[in-house]
């Protein structure tokens, strides 16, 4: 029997060991964060911010894309080998069509370098040169004749289109805005990753000081539920008075169980918005400092003119509306182009020179090169638009009145701008007002509620005085809470909607 008990005592002992051990280690691997640590994270693990890096690096290509176009290229092409033989229809004057079979066997390279101009012509060199043979045989003969080629060549052209758009200047100015664009959103972007955590991140802190504050109510019910059982079997209050207070305790430890279910929903919302897994035991933690900051309305709104990505872009969709304007007037405009080519060539085949190696034709094709007359040519056309029943008018009339719309947004944006600034300037200062009261009103809710325990200890009042006092220190808790939260948010849109920070007194523009 006493070696039963100490089985028993020594399996209780490492229960508890084991216990102690694993909230230990739960409580060590649950990790703290302020507000700072989740906007770092934020910004580097969250989809918006990973999608946004992505435009940006996308715009980032296409403007390097695009000044490549003014630079030196060089493309190569060959054919190892190109090969035929086929059945072809003959026609000859004054007899019926024969049909021979035609072979064409051939090497061959091709080099291109090409140079863009900023005018947006080009001068281009070519090089070719092949090594092939050709062969046919005639029905009529009955045999195959075979001849070896060898041509080598060297073309210099020059284009220039005339009196029209220059498509180069237009698609780097284009790529150019769509970069400074996609920077401008991007920094849009991280400002408003971080007014979202903050956000997500109070609204986690609220739900986590609910759950303390249920916690604590239900410590207080369960103790006062308990004291009012003892003094109703002592026969010093009614028994209603002790029921109530059971139902207070019940309705406590319900409204814990929704605050923890209402925990779990804000840290599944927190952990995705700023790229955790589920499975990360964090916390978050903050202190109930303020940042009193002294705004000027009229520097406010002035700052958030200049500042505040949204009307550079407005800005960027006109300039863009407006080159949409000068490419569809360009359809149907005056235009001309000037071009030029110089080329030498040199031929060489086995019927002249009575061989067919590689190298010596083309030797022969080089001196025939030299010998041969040069190749030239100049081309100057003019292209002029007469009529098109006023179709390409209609459009440049539509891409205008595209240009009017991206226009009026503008001007709309800031309009929008001014009135944002005057909502988060005015909600700044209702929550700094608020915070004031609220903060006495929650220090004196609390010393009234231990009044009141106290008194009802005594049996000076009942419990549904009681009830009325500690209704009243909840919600002072709840709404300094509220009223602290609601002036951090107001502070970080502040900072979002001018891109200044009030608190450290420096530009968010770079």
């Amino acid at each position: 029997m006493q070696k039963s008990f100490y089985t028993l005592l020594s399996l209780y002992l490492i229960g508890m060991c084991v216990a102690v051990f694993a909230q230990d280690v739960e409580q060590k691997s649950l990790q703290l964060l302020n507000l700072g640590d989740a906007i770092s994270i934020a910004l580097e693990k969250s989809y918006e911010m990973k999608v946004a890096r992505l435009d940006k690096l996308a715009a980032e290509k296409n403007l390097i894309s695009a000044k490549s176009n003014f630079k030196l290229r060089m493309d190569a092409n060959f054919d190892l080998p190109s090969a035929s033989e086929q059945v072809q229809e003959t026609y000859r004057e004054g007899n019926l069509p024969v049909y021979e079979t035609r072979g064409n066997y051939r090497y061959q390279g091709n080099l291109n370098i090409t140079q863009p101009l900023p005018t947006n012509g080009r001068f281009r060199l070519q090089g070719q040169t092949y090594y092939g043979s050709v062969s046919y045989w005639d029905y009529g003969q009955q045999s195959t004749l075979r001849r070896t080629d060898v041509l080598t060549s060297l073309n210099l052209q020059f284009y220039q289109p005339l009196f029209t758009l220059n498509d180069l200047k237009v698609n780097l100015k284009r790529a150019d805005l769509r970069y400074e664009s996609a920077e401008r959103r991007y920094k849009r972007e991280e400002l408003d990753i971080i007014y979202q955590v903050t956000s997500a991140f109070y609204a986690y802190y609220r739900a986590t000081r609910e759950l303390e504050i249920a916690n604590e109510n239900v410590k207080r019910q369960q103790e006062l539920a308990e004291l009012a059982q003892q003094k109703y079997n002592a026969g010093l209050i009614p028994e209603v008075e002790a029921l109530q207070l059971q139902v207070d305790f019940a309705q406590s430890r319900n409204a814990k169980v929704a605050a923890e279910a209402a925990l779990v929903r804000m840290s599944d919302m927190f952990k995705q918005l700023i790229g955790l897994q589920f499975s990360d035991n964090v916390g978050v933690l903050t202190s109930f400092e303020m940042s009193k900051v002294d705004v000027a309305l009229d520097h406010a709104i002035k700052l958030a003119k200049e500042n505040r990505s949204e009307v550079r872009l407005s800005e960027i969709d006109v300039e863009l509306a407006q080159i949409d304007v000068k490419e569809t007037d360009a359809i149907r405009d005056f235009n001309g182009t000037l071009s030029a080519f110089y080329d030498i060539t040199g031929v060489a085949n086995s019927d002249v020179w009575n061989t067919s190696k590689a190298n010596e034709l083309w030797k022969k094709s080089l001196d025939d090169m030299d010998q041969r007359p040069d190749n030239r040519g100049v081309v100057f056309s003019l292209s002029i638009p007469i009529w098109d029943f006023g179709g390409n008018r209609a459009a440049v009339q539509s891409a205008e009145a595209n240009l009017r719309t991206q226009e009026l947004a503008l001007a709309e944006m800031k309009k929008t701008i001014e009135r944002e600034v005057r909502d988060v300037v005015g909600r700044l200062r209702e929550a700094e007002s608020q915070l004031e009261v609220l903060e006495q009103r929650q220090d004196i809710a609390d010393r009234a509620y231990e009044i009141s325990v106290e008194r009802f200890n005594n049996g000076d009042i009942t419990s549904q005085e009681l009830a009325l006092d500690r209704d009243r220190y909840i919600d002072a808790q709840v709404s300094y809470l509220d009223s602290y939260i609601n002036y951090q948010l107001a502070l970080a849109d502040l900072k979002r909607t001018t891109m200044y920070d009030y608190e450290h007194g420096h530009s968010l523009v770079e």
